[in-house]
């Protein structure tokens, strides 16, 4: 199963940049612009119908090879919670990245704003964790899982970070992923970590909202604008956020990890769990978790991250 899904992984990034590439290429020679609701959903069908060719050639049985399982009221309403408690180590993460690489999140959310909130929920919130959850915890983590827990939590949350294929998403994501593949082994339903994914996401969105009424509908980069030009330094002002970020970081994780450890009990998967956890990284199948595909992949996809941070600082020294 590891050798399977390692020969699909680059095939999945590479079929992702190369139809990206054919769109822009249509896109030019017709002079269009896709509005960015349109690319947001045409990013993620490209991802989902990729992966479904995979599940068709393979006659994969998704009902019994993903957890689609129903999820208790008390698992969902933890979900959600756990979602929402890890968004001060996100930040965390995000903010310290933002040092050297840049935020194309912060980059698209000018546009987001002015759609309609619900649209916009359904654009970052409902998409991307239906899509992303069967790719990253349906598909890898459960082709890795009987190989070992951890070993596959931290194997399926690389390609969750390396799917955003950027510096600063790649950092957090890579992290959430292990965390979702945990939270999925906690309930025995990859609902639980749609359900985080949903929440996790809904906060950047309310946040915007916030902000947007806040500044009395300036936009979040006219807002920042006006921050640099009252005379503090961005610098100054990302480390202080650093610091309180970590405070904070630090009390919210120590809360997710208990509304984890409550979950996993409540489910009677916590001594399974434990147990999994000692195992370590060590394949229990024969099979390697990072084989040839894997590494050679992710040592390319690493590069082209890389190499676009740069042109984007060399873009900048220009203009």
């Amino acid at each position: 199963m590891c050798r399977r899904i390692n020969l699909f992984y680059p095939c999945l990034l590479g079929g992702y940049y190369v139809f990206s590439i054919i769109v822009s290429i249509i896109l030019s020679a017709i002079e269009t612009e896709l509005p960015l609701w349109l690319s947001l959903v045409l990013s993620q069908g490209i991802l989902l119908a990729i992966a479904l060719v995979y599940v068709l050639i393979n006659k994969i049985n998704i009902v019994k090879c993903i957890p689609y399982r129903k999820l208790k009221i008390g698992d969902a309403i933890f979900s959600i919670l756990f979602g929402y408690a890890i968004v001060p180590l996100v930040l965390l993460i995000s903010n310290i990245t933002m040092l050297f690489s840049t935020n194309h999140v912060a980059e698209s959310s000018n546009e987001l704003t002015t759609y309609p909130f619900l649209l916009q929920i359904f654009l970052m919130a409902v998409i991307p964790p239906l899509v992303e959850e069967f790719i990253c915890r349906g598909l890898f983590y459960h082709s890795y899982r009987k190989n070992g827990i951890l070993g596959a939590a931290v194997a399926s949350g690389l390609v969750f970070g390396i799917l955003h294929l950027n510096i600063n998403q790649f950092c957090y994501a890579f992290l959430m992923g292990i965390m979702f593949a945990f939270l999925v082994e906690a309930t025995g339903s990859i609902w639980s970590s749609v359900l985080a994914h949903f929440s996790f996401n809904t906060y950047s969105i309310i946040m915007m909202k916030v902000s947007e009424v806040l500044t009395s509908g300036e936009s979040v980069e006219d807002a920042a604008q006006t921050v640099e030009t009252g005379g503090v330094e961005m610098f100054v002002v990302r480390i202080m956020a650093i610091i309180m970020l970590a405070f904070m970081a630090a009390i919210f994780t120590a809360l997710a990890f208990i509304i984890f450890m409550t979950m996993a009990k409540r489910n009677g998967r916590w001594e399974y769990i434990k147990q999994n956890f000692k195992w370590g990284m060590k394949p229990r199948n024969g099979e390697k978790f990072f084989d040839l595909s894997f590494i050679l992949t992710s040592v390319i996809a690493g590069l082209y991250m890389i190499s676009t941070e740069i042109m984007i600082y060399l873009s900048s020294l220009i203009s």
